[in-house]
């Protein structure tokens, strides 16, 4: 039951931060575009600039913790399962799963790069573009289970 109330949340939590992305670079095309009149930069106001930041935190962190706890190969979250869980459980916990970090990386490079070509356009959307690349990396180091060489 837990995992499951754990889970509409991190779904929930990422539906926000998809979407606070998507107003963003919304807004970041209507500022470059002349005459846009649908989301004007002040549509996009600091309250959504905090919320993006911790949400995009948060999303992150799950990622990069349950990367790290999962074995290179395996399916992050699988451990929710009980070992004699149905092939269909399996399953479904396999796209919910492929879905969530799916969206998570095109939200995120999204963000990298509309931040990345437009800097000062939106400022909260280019740092959480910024730090999400950061995060990238390290979920990526996590699942490998790679570290820095020691000089």
């Amino acid at each position: 039951m837990n995992s499951k109330v754990g889970g509409v949340i991190a779904i929930v939590l990422l539906l926000v931060y998809a979407y606070l992305i998507a107003v963003g670079c919304q807004t970041v095309n209507c500022a470059l575009t002349t005459g846009c009149t649908s989301h004007l930069p002040g549509s996009f106001n600091d309250v959504m600039g905090q919320y993006l930041s911790s949400i995009g935190g948060l999303v992150s962190a799950l990622v990069v913790a349950e990367l790290a706890i999962t074995k290179p190969g395996e399916v992050p979250a699988a451990r929710v399962l009980t070992q004699n869980a149905s092939e269909k459980s399996k399953n479904i916990l396999r796209w919910v799963t492929g879905i969530y970090l799916l969206v998570w990386l095109i939200a995120g490079v999204t963000a990298l790069m509309v931040g990345m070509f437009h800097p000062t356009t939106l400022p909260p959307l280019t740092s959480v573009g910024q730090s999400w690349f950061g995060l990238a990396v390290a979920a990526a180091y996590a699942y490998l289970g790679l570290k820095p060489n020691a000089p």
